[in-house]
């Protein structure tokens, strides 16, 4: 049997992407059929209060407790988050659909009037914590990576606030969604 090697491929260089890939529009496509959770993010510093809609984020590590958020480049939030280092990852309730759309930008409401939709608090790092929100983990950015469209925000949780009751807002397939026992 004749032997079959591997295409050549270039070489990686760390923090570059290699060309090709699916189209964007195959990508979204795909990525649409995951149901993700739908958390408001917020920040507060010397580059002011900002916040923006993500289903973005997950677990890196529990042990130090760690998590990673994608934010968009473009956003008014990412550079805010650059400078202010800190974040709340503020995850809603299946009620808090509103919340969510106001901070994605729908209706083009200032950023006060977004968070005059819901109430706040701080727990550590006083970054805005959104008092009805299913859970809360507040962070301390501890490594901003530039990856494509997107900042990649690692972070280190060092509060958190969780509620008993409730479900989570969850986005599928372009529309909002919940969970149910099966």
């Amino acid at each position: 049997m004749p032997h079959v090697s591997e295409p050549e491929r270039p070489a990686r260089v760390p923090g570059t992407i290699l060309p090709g890939g699916v189209s964007t529009a195959e990508f979204r496509g795909a990525f649409a059929n995951f149901a993700t959770t739908v958390s408001v993010i917020a920040t507060n510093g010397p580059a002011g209060r900002a916040g923006l809609t993500c289903s973005a984020v997950c677990a890196v590590s529990d042990d130090p407790p760690l998590l990673l958020a994608c934010v968009h480049g473009k956003s008014a939030a990412n550079a805010a988050m650059k400078v202010n280092r800190v974040m709340a990852v503020n995850c809603l309730q299946a009620d808090q659909s509103a919340l969510s759309q106001a901070f994605a930008g729908v209706g083009g409401l200032p950023v006060e009037d977004r968070f005059a939709l819901g109430e706040w608090h701080a727990l550590a790092t006083g970054a805005p914590c959104c008092r009805h929100a299913l859970a809360v983990l507040d962070c301390h950015v501890v490594d901003i990576r530039d990856v494509g469209t997107h900042s990649v925000f690692i972070a280190k949780v060092v509060a958190t606030s969780t509620r008993d009751l409730g479900e989570p807002l969850v986005y599928q397939r372009r529309a909002y969604a919940t969970t149910r026992k099966l």
